[in-house]
């Protein structure tokens, strides 16, 4: 039986920035394989073999132009109209080599309020991490409008 992958995203030092990984952290579900990749997704994809996964499912804060806490599916093709947190290798590889290995992979995007140098969320971004707790937890995360 194939199984299903969460990759959490972010940098816990830079606020809001920590969203994904806090995502991962917390997210505990029959099914489901989870991994805290910090900054460097990219570090990732040599472990994920051909045919195991059925869905990848990617977890950062992202700059939208949105109100902070909204939560958004990102298409691929989307993803040079806003800036992702920094990482070593952009998203849009990440998902293109993911994409070589597994039958679907989605970016989840939430906007951040503050990724300064601080550690914590913001109250905006706590509540946004519950809410896509629950949705991952009963598949509603599919009917994420997006992007």
């Amino acid at each position: 039986m194939k199984k299903n992958l969460l990759l959490g995203v972010g940098n816990d030092i830079r606020g809001d920035d920590a969203i994904g990984e806090e995502i991962a952290r917390e997210f505990q579900r029959e099914g489901w394989d989870v991994e805290d990749c910090g900054t460097m997704p990219e570090n990732f994809i040599p472990h994920i073999e051909e045919g195991v996964y059925d869905q990848v499912v990617i977890v950062d804060a992202a700059d939208m132009g949105l109100e902070p806490g909204e939560i958004r599916r990102v298409p691929r093709d989307n993803l040079g109209v806003f800036t992702m947190s920094t990482h070593a290798l952009p998203l849009s590889l990440v998902m293109d080599f993911l994409a070589k290995k597994v039958g679907s992979v989605t970016l989840i995007g939430i906007q951040p309020k503050d990724m300064s140098l601080k550690e914590g969320m913001t109250p905006e971004l706590e509540e946004a991490k519950e809410h896509l707790l629950e949705l991952l937890m009963t598949d509603e995360w599919r009917d994420i409008p997006c992007l």
